[in-house]
């Protein structure tokens, strides 16, 4: 600040850097803008890298009751299911949760403004666009190009972890529909359910 009162300009972000690492553990609520007319959603995160789960939870804002909770484990198998109408569908995937350093290998396509910030930008593997403040790296958007839809964030707590680890447990309906069906192996993205 007090080269700015000298007329000195402040040293700008970088144009490129290290994407950002994931903590451990953080809640992140963010606004789900689909490109088509399928409709928005407000979608809240819950991950949790010490437990090996991640829980996202999706509100449809044309149905707030038909709520959709994708449960993503560490032991590579993910859990769709609705609550309110007790089905599941059990999946497997090559890659599993996350890693925190998941965006290690993206390409970065440099500065970008984004919901009236300053953001860089990286994209990874024709999957996802990752916008992250240009200062902090806390994340401010991303779009998956599969699903073609955007998820703006509108709250960001690291370090908070989920009020119920029991969240981090598919229901009981998913044992008993998984038993009749084998989990259905996909390489990425999120089934019709």
């Amino acid at each position: 600040m007090f080269l700015a009162l000298l007329g000195v300009p402040a040293a700008a972000p970088p144009l490129c850097r290290a994407p950002p690492t994931w903590p451990a553990q953080f809640v992140i609520v963010q606004r789900k803008i689909p490109d088509d007319d399928s409709g928005n959603a407000t979608t809240t995160t819950y991950y949790d890298w010490k437990r090996q789960a991640n829980l996202i939870v999706i509100t449809p804002d044309n149905n707030e009751t038909d709520v959709l909770w994708d449960l993503e484990l560490g032991s590579h198998h993910s859990f769709y299911f609705f609550p309110s109408r007790r089905s599941c569908k059990t999946m497997t995937f090559p890659v599993g949760m996350l890693r925190p350093d998941w965006l290690a290998n993206a390409t970065c396509l440099g500065p970008r403004q984004l919901n009236g910030r300053a953001t860089i930008a990286w994209t990874k593997v024709d999957f996802i666009t990752y916008y992250a403040d240009a200062v902090t790296l806390e994340p401010v958007s991303w779009y998956f190009h599969t699903m073609k839809a955007r998820f703006d964030t509108i709250y960001y707590a690291p370090g908070q972890q989920i009020e119920d680890a029991a969240h981090f447990l598919p229901p009981e309906y998913c044992s008993s529909q998984a038993g009749a069906a084998p989990p259905v192996a996909v390489s990425h993205g999120v089934p019709n359910a």
